[in-house]
């Protein structure tokens, strides 16, 4: 019985290889008849192309959120921009923006220190002595507005000061403004205010934009001025950006990148070459106002940038649009929101995707608007030596 079983089951192993072998040689002759087919220009099936692989998505930094996450003046702005190419002044690049459609911002408008040289602005110290994180702005115009900007510095009164955020004076508005004091030592002099000529560095900017503090503020202007070798005795950053030597560096900046710079120029993208990084952006409503700040811009990039380094180009591969057109996106992706001003129109701010900013519009459109990257590069520390015996992964 065992072996009438054990013949059977060697007839149906039989009997399935005998199958198998059949269905690879009609599989191999239909094969072969493709392929002669094939050869020989017969006709045969024919294959469609593989389709495409799905296109990659955009980098982050390129993508467009939707307009509801800015507010409108600046999302109408920042889907215009188109960054020209960089003026290169030792560690300092400076990408001109210009905007597709020319400037939207009409009117009459001056900037602080030009209001002050006509007589038409006047900037005193708040009545009854003055106080410390406040003082008194006046438009005299009947027709002009006045855009201060902050981080701008007004010089003398009690003590110097530079103020917190932007500010829009309309014809015949009077207005008080919080302002930092960058001069600690001082607290004497007459009411009255002129021109500072100036921008706090680009150092102290970031600082505030983060809500700093006075005590922050004095800090940032007294390692400023070490760093400039212009120590003085008020603590004043005005008369530490001012020393002989210090203007002629500045000077020298002004000379090299100014001419340069194309006459419809709304904003600009200001970069690190040594690190490639965009530091900072500064944005406005129309060309003439861009271009009377640029030189206080210079200035406020040039002492952390320039004036440590030296003027020479450093070594490696010239910066290009990408590192603007890459800035342009990150305030793209971290919007923006309404906040307060002091003066007149809406207040702007921006704190995400690692940019602080702010700014001011008016009547729906975009007056100016700066922001600046958070975040810092810290250097990897020095590598030390392993204390003891090495361990035996480790032994050669």
């Amino acid at each position: 019985m065992a072996g009438l079983r054990v013949r059977r089951l060697g007839w149906l192993a039989g009997v399935c290889v005998a199958a198998t072998a059949a269905a690879a040689l009609v599989a191999c002759a239909a094969w072969g008849s493709y392929i002669e087919e094939e050869f020989r220009g017969g006709t045969s099936v024919v294959r469609p192309p593989p389709a495409p692989p799905p296109p990659s998505p955009l980098p982050p930094t390129h993508r467009r959120p939707p307009p509801s996450h800015h507010v409108p003046e600046l999302a109408r702005l920042l889907e215009r921009l188109e960054p020209r190419r960089p003026l290169v002044c030792g560690r300092l690049a400076v990408y001109p923006i210009a905007a597709r459609g020319g400037s939207d911002l009409g009117g009459r408008w001056l900037t602080m220190d030009a209001a002050l040289a006509r007589g038409l602005l006047a900037v005193t110290e708040r009545d009854g002595g003055g106080s410390v994180p406040v003082i008194r702005l006046e438009n005299r115009s009947g027709a002009d507005y006045i855009f201060v900007m902050a981080g701008e510095v007004a010089a003398g009164g009690k003590q110097t000061r530079t103020l917190r955020q932007d500010v829009i004076l309309a014809p015949k508005q009077r207005i008080e403004v919080p302002v930092f004091c960058v001069e600690q030592h001082r607290w004497s002099g007459k009411a009255e205010f002129s021109a500072g000529g100036m921008l706090v560095p680009q150092s102290i900017q970031r600082e505030m934009r983060r809500g700093a503090d006075q005590a922050s503020v004095w800090s940032e202007v007294d390692r400023a001025a070490g760093a400039l070798g212009a120590r003085n005795p008020t603590s004043s950053l005005e008369l530490a950006m001012k020393a002989a030597p210090v203007q002629r560096e500045l000077d020298e900046v002004r000379r090299i990148i100014m001419p340069e710079v194309p006459a419809d120029s709304i904003g600009f993208v200001l970069a690190d070459r040594w690190t490639g990084r965009a530091l900072g952006g500064e944005f406005f409503g129309r060309s003439d106002l861009a271009l009377a700040l640029l030189p206080k811009l210079l200035d406020a990039y040039a002492v952390d940038l320039v004036l440590p380094h030296g003027r020479e180009r450093p070594a490696g591969r010239p910066p290009d649009e990408t590192i603007a057109w890459d800035f342009i996106g990150r305030i793209r992706a971290a919007g923006s929101h309404r906040t307060g001003t002091p003066g007149s129109g809406e207040g702007i701010g921006m704190r995400a995707g690692g940019l602080v900013g702010d700014g001011v519009g008016l009547g729906g459109v975009l007056v100016h608007f700066g922001c600046q990257a958070e975040d810092q590069i810290v250097p990897m520390p020095m590598p030390m030596p392993m204390p003891g015996p090495r361990p035996p992964a480790y032994r050669e």
